[in-house]
């Protein structure tokens, strides 16, 4: 019984967790550039079940592995492209490549796919929740809205003068990106420069996240939960009665 008290509250503290990332992806299906997360759970204290005699236990039969715990391993960012919608403003752009705008935030750079750009009151590209967009040049100065990208991420102004490139960047190791908020991402490893980027203007990259899918996720985790809750209800009330009835018998 007492096993039943560590599956159970292990169950609950994983199904915790998987709802917290569940409601993390639902709450950013809206945000243009965001990267779905998914929860991977594992078993822990893997133990040999055996059954023996009452009287001869000199041949133990094997039964079987069993667990005493299940716990959150790791989670895991999908990285795959989400769906491409044209938006007609100039300041919008999508990476239709691999790799991620660059971000100065002014204490230290993020990246991400999220190219809802805005120009700032002097003129430069910037993501708002972020901060300037960089170029190969540094921060691209725009000072108006009259301006178009081509295919590879070279800006131009209306009249066809060469501003700057969007500085598409990419990682030898996406393990070590990690998530800052939202569309957001940061890395201690140092980024690589995407050989030949693409970019569309006038679109962007929305999230990858299936809500259907992770609305039944969410359900399925709920009915988990609330199941096992109710099951280590009822095994406290059985220890209870253990101890209070059968020790009078």
């Amino acid at each position: 019984m007492f096993q039943g008290f560590y599956n159970l509250t292990s169950g609950i503290i994983t199904q915790n967790r998987n709802l917290n990332v569940v409601s993390n992806n639902i709450a950013n299906v809206l945000t243009p550039g965001y990267k779905k997360d998914t929860m991977v759970s594992s078993t822990f204290r893997e133990e040999l079940v055996s059954r023996t005699g009452n009287i001869d236990k000199d041949n133990p039969e094997g039964l079987g592995d069993a667990s005493r715990f299940r716990s959150a391993l790791e989670t895991i960012t999908d990285y795959e492209q989400g769906a491409l919608e044209i938006t007609d403003n100039p300041l919008d752009c999508a990476i239709t490549s691999e790799g991620f705008f660059r971000i100065d935030t002014g204490n230290g750079e993020l990246y991400t796919r999220n190219g809802s750009f805005a120009i700032s009151d002097d003129g430069y590209l910037v993501l708002p929740e972020g901060g300037r967009v960089m170029g190969k040049n540094g921060p691209i100065l725009l000072g108006a809205d009259d301006f178009t990208v081509d295919g590879n991420g070279l800006v131009y102004t209306s009249g066809g003068d060469y501003i700057d490139q969007l500085d598409i960047v990419t990682f030898d190791d996406m393990a070590q990106l990690r998530k800052t908020g939202g569309s957001l991402f940061a890395s201690d490893a140092a980024p690589v420069a995407v050989a030949d980027p693409s970019v569309e203007q006038k679109t962007l990259e929305r999230s990858n996240v299936d809500a259907t899918g992770e609305f039944s996720k969410m359900i399925e985790s709920q009915r988990a939960l609330q199941s096992a809750a109710q099951v280590l209800k009822i095994y406290d009330q059985l220890m209870g009665k253990a101890t209070t009835q059968l020790g009078n018998i």
